[in-house]
């Protein structure tokens, strides 16, 4: 039975952070090692994992300053032992199956990477969404071609995304260690597991996705769509250009419909109950937004492709620069 390590990265989350810890100690799968990464947390949550740390043997953790969630993360993997490695972030919680799924998945299929659905669970725990995907084996090329094309979005005439959060996945540390691959800095990016997964996927050989939701993903208060994030355009354009650099042409469609769905969150979190900004605020916010060049040289060709009717008027209201539609 192999060591399998967990990384969880803390910032603050006293609140959930127990049940999450008890979500892993409580897995059926036994031979676990548990990191949690304190990232400079100010409230309670580094007492509370030092309390673990100090009760059970599988659970050890790691205080540093406060850099962020991707490197906190690679704390965590310079000092794993384990021979794969899955990560949670410390306001979810797993269902005590979840290894268990995405080792069998490994195993029976002699893969090197396992990825598994989730529900989004709110704030207290209530299911509001499940994403499960259909049971799949991809291998050689088109773990890269095929697999990761989906991790950039959907087609631009379906829905056939599967999401590229590194969670309630299970990956190969030998490749990991041998092609030295590290998280960047989230506060960099929009999504610093997509950059993850362009380098990861490159050396993978055969992964299997299976048809789990075990993992459960909360949204709180701070997460991306609760919370105004005032740099949030620059991210997604800082984003677009780095990923475009590192994929082929025949991915670019999939990656020019997320960064859509990017800018669609952007304009929604102008909403005044999230922006707490004046109608005129916001109207200025839209106005840089869709005079933004990267938006406006995306949504030229991205219009080209469409074939979705409600994602076509989307992208002309923002290629028009239709500010007072998109406001209402």
């Amino acid at each position: 039975m192999d060591l399998i390590t967990i990384i969880v990265p803390v910032y603050n989350v006293e609140r959930y952070i127990v049940e999450c810890i008890e979500s892993l100690l409580n897995q059926t799968y036994k031979n676990l090692e548990i990191i949690l990464v304190d990232d400079g947390s100010t409230d309670k949550s580094g007492e509370i994992c030092e309390n673990y740390a100090n009760t059970y043997s599988r659970v050890k953790v790691i205080h540093k300053k406060n850099e962020g969630l991707g490197f906190a993360r690679n704390t965590g993997l310079a000092v794993a032992h384990g021979r794969f490695v899955t990560f949670v972030d410390s306001d979810d919680k797993a269902e005590t199956d979840l290894i268990e799924r995405l080792v069998k998945g490994i195993v029976d299929f002699k893969c090197d990477t396992c990825i598994g659905g989730f529900k989004r669970i709110s704030e207290n725990g209530r299911t509001n969404f499940v994403e499960q995907y259909d049971a799949a084996l991809f291998t050689g090329t088109d773990v890269y071609n095929k697999l990761f094309a989906r991790m950039l979005g959907s087609a631009p005439d379906k829905h056939d995304a599967i999401r590229m959060s590194v969670w309630n996945v299970m990956y190969s540390m030998d490749i990991i260690r041998k092609y030295k691959i590290e998280f960047p800095s989230e506060r960099e990016f929009i999504s610093e597991d997509i950059i993850w997964d362009s380098e990861y996927y490159k050396y993978s050989k055969r992964v299997k996705v299976i048809d789990s939701n075990a993992y459960n993903y909360r949204i709180t208060p701070g997460s991306l769509t609760q919370k105004y994030k005032e740099n949030m355009l620059k991210k997604i354009c800082v984003l677009y250009s780095e990923m475009i650099n590192r994929i082929s042409d025949d991915k670019i469609k999939r990656l020019q419909r997320q960064f859509f769905v990017n800018l669609r969150v952007c304009l929604r979190q102008e909403n005044s109950n999230i922006s707490k900004k004046s109608s005129s605020e916001i109207l200025n916010s839209i106005k840089e937004i869709v005079n933004n060049e990267t938006v406006h040289t995306v949504a030229t060709e991205y219009e080209k492709v469409i074939e979705q009717f409600k994602q076509k008027v989307f992208v002309k209201l923002v290629k028009n620069k239709k500010i007072y539609i998109l406001y209402i």
